[in-house]
């Protein structure tokens, strides 16, 4: 029987060790992958939540348009179930007003590259109340696969109902500002003149009567007649001056102080640019009913003894600064102008485009500061601005 060959201890124990070693850093290895994996597994879960959740839609679309993926917010949006959406067109969601606007709107997505954008109609499942979403699309090519889109969905409906508000309002505010003009025109060409023509009347009456009476009489109604005409004049001035289109807004703002402090106790100072600011007729408009209701607040409800106004025309932007101290009359520690006619100030500001600071100071020594910075448009621009004219 042959003899078995044994290799030595020392080589054994080697291997051994050798063994035990590639043992550990398997071990470690494959303790390695299993952190990996659920590392993975966790961004997965995580990544696939930001899917899911994200406040707008997503959505993967074939050529056709045809619905291969979507997350949790789309399908609330169109208020159906997931699983249901997949495999159905995203055309039958469209309003049928919008209908042909969608398809030639994937037409030219399919046709150019680059991110493509619009607002549509959409209804939701089971309902015909439509809403208004915004869908931005892109073509995304993989190598060996069809094109498909890639379509975000965002519910836009509330700032598009903010914008037909807006226009609506500009609307408005034109139309009262066309029946301002109209009134006007009538209290200046009809009463006015009528009042006119009869002072002159009495004018020529020669007293047929060395009366006292009757002359008295006779100077009341002139004293009278003189006052009506100039009050129908001051509220012609108020509803639009003449001046604004004729003289411009430095003209404009000039009459209206001295309007004002001739009838109260007001002590002004002007510092109006004369260079005239490169505006439109609307814009000016806006501005002047602006600064009227400013200085309307100022004076009556703040209770202004002293007031200041300049202007400054820069390249590209108009400087208003309004500047008044007033009388105590609130309480120790209160401002003189009321919060909620600071924020119809500073939403004639927005309206017009213009930013504006105000600082109200709590101690009537201190001046209150208004300045109004607004950018100025090309002419031709400004001219189609609809501003808050009210």
């Amino acid at each position: 029987m042959p003899s078995q060959r044994h290799p030595p201890d020392g080589l054994a124990e080697k291997l051994a060790h050798e063994l035990h070693v590639h043992q550990i850093e398997l071990e470690s290895q494959n303790e390695e992958l299993r952190r990996t994996k659920s590392d993975l597994s966790a961004a997965r879960d995580r990544y696939q939540d930001l899917f899911d959740f994200a406040p707008v839609g997503y959505f993967t679309l074939d050529r056709d348009g045809v619905i291969q993926e979507c997350n949790l917010t789309g399908a609330i949006l169109l208020g159906e179930h997931r699983t249901a959406l997949k495999g159905c067109s995203l055309s039958r969601f469209v309003a049928p007003a919008d209908g042909d606007r969608w398809h030639l709107f994937t037409r030219q997505v399919l046709g150019a590259d680059g991110p493509h954008r619009i607002e549509l109609a959409l209804l939701r499942a089971g309902s015909q109340d439509a809403w208004h979403g915004q869908i931005d699309c892109q073509q995304m090519a993989l190598p060996g696969q069809e094109p498909t889109l890639w379509v975000t969905l965002t519910d836009v409906t509330a700032r598009v109902l903010a914008d037909f508000d807006q226009r609506v309002a500009a609307l408005d505010a034109d139309a009262r500002e066309l029946e301002r003009h109209r009134v006007a025109l009538a209290l200046h060409e009809d009463l006015g003149q009528r009042l006119s023509a009869l002072k002159m009347e009495l004018v020529s009456l020669a007293p047929c009567e060395k009366s006292e009476v009757y002359r008295e009489r006779l100077g009341g109604l002139l004293t009278s007649l003189d006052d009506a005409v100039s009050t129908v004049r001051r509220i012609t001035q108020d509803l639009r001056p003449p001046m604004l289109n004729d003289l411009g807004l430095a003209a404009a703002i000039e009459w209206l102080v001295h309007d004002t402090a001739r009838r109260v106790d007001l002590s002004f100072t002007l510092s109006l640019d004369a260079v005239a600011p490169d505006m439109g007729e609307q814009t000016r408009l806006a501005l002047y009913r602006f600064v009227q209701q400013a200085v309307a607040l100022l004076v009556f409800d703040a209770g202004s003894i002293e007031l200041h106004i300049g202007t400054h025309c820069a390249p590209g932007r108009f400087v208003l600064v309004l500047r008044s101290r007033w009388q105590c009359k609130a309480k120790p520690g209160t401002t003189p102008l009321e919060p909620e006619a600071a924020r119809i100030l500073e939403h004639r500001a927005r309206a017009m485009g213009g930013r504006l600071v105000i600082d109200l100071p709590r101690d009537p020594l201190v001046w209150i500061h208004l300045e109004l910075v607004m950018p100025l448009a090309k002419p031709q621009d400004t001219d189609a601005e609809h501003g808050d004219t009210r």
